[in-house]
């Protein structure tokens, strides 16, 4: 399992649309949107989104489960990567790291920060 925590400015609505254009349009083998569900209520709110996708080098899929909360102001976002084992000793040759970091490079392209655990 691999996991990130960012913090950037924006809305959760702005922000989940962004990570689904950039993640659908990215890498040869593009993941695939599994589900997304979205509650906004007074201007704070949540959108959860479940990616996957396939990955040839251990012949798997490895899922990523991204969680956006926050206001009009500030938004949290959540990723973490699971799965990707594959074949008999269920290796995942980084694959689900490899789906966290490109999550982390799209949401820093758009002025996002690391958190620290403590933090969040």
């Amino acid at each position: 399992m691999a996991k990130i925590c960012m913090a950037g400015a924006g809305s959760v609505i702005e922000t989940a649309e962004y990570i689904k254009k950039e993640m659908l349009e990215r890498g040869g083998i593009s993941p695939e949107l599994k589900d997304e569900v979205r509650h906004i209520q007074d201007g704070v709110g949540i959108d959860l989104i479940v990616f996957e996708r396939y990955y040839m080098r251990n012949g798997s899929y490895a899922s990523l489960t991204v969680a956006i909360t926050g206001d009009d102001e500030a938004v949290y976002v959540d990723g973490i990567g699971a799965g990707g084992g594959g074949g008999i000793f269920n290796i995942s040759w980084g694959s689900e790291t490899d789906f966290t970091d490109l999550l982390a490079e799209i949401l820093e392209e758009r002025g996002f920060k690391a958190l620290a655990e403590e933090e969040h």
